[in-house]
């Protein structure tokens, strides 16, 4: 709880920052750490956001999935994203709204430590999957260098995926930008 409190007190004092600084405009660039949930289990990711132009951002993401399916057991999906990002719209200089428009690729596998069954028709329970992903994402400005990211994306996968083959995610996460 002491953790708890410590770290709203030090977000709130992030907010309390001056907010002049220059948010989204090229040339700026940004890390970001998210952790969220899949349809089927969690979801973490590391991101890098560099802005092309005033309007608009590419999102370069490395993720992990991992949970567990009623018949083929523990499963992990390790995956890359990469995002076009045009801004939707903001409000004020506080919060940034924008569309995700990309594509990702992923390694997955099931049937973990023994834990679950072999799809039908297969001999490994690994694939690797690819296809588009579409989403949104809203940044909300805690200080001149730091945000608070809520993203949520869809997408469909090719080649047989054995965990799901129209994958959703939902994040939030804190991102940190530089020039």
């Amino acid at each position: 709880m002491k953790k708890l409190l410590l770290v709203v007190l030090l977000l709130a004092g992030a907010g309390i920052l001056p907010a002049s600084a220059q948010r989204h405009v090229k040339h700026i660039s940004s890390w970001g750490a998210h952790v969220g949930r899949s349809e089927k289990g969690n979801y973490y990711e590391l991101s890098y956001t560099p802005m092309l132009t005033n309007r608009l951002a590419l999102r370069l993401s490395g993720g992990y999935e991992t949970g567990n399916l009623a018949t083929r057991g523990e499963y992990s999906v390790y995956q890359g994203r990469v995002f076009l990002s045009p801004q939707l719209f903001r409000l004020g200089e506080f919060a940034y709204v924008h569309l995700l428009l990309g594509a990702g690729a992923g390694y997955e596998w099931t049937n973990q430590n023994g834990s679950g069954e072999l799809a039908t028709g297969t001999k490994e329970p690994q694939r690797f999957t690819y296809g588009p992903q579409v989403g949104a994402e809203a940044d909300f400005f805690l200080g001149n260098r730091l945000s608070l990211v809520a993203t949520g994306t869809k997408g469909y996968l090719f080649n047989n995926p054995m965990v799901d083959q129209w994958p959703g995610m939902a994040s939030v996460g804190l991102r940190y930008h530089f020039r």
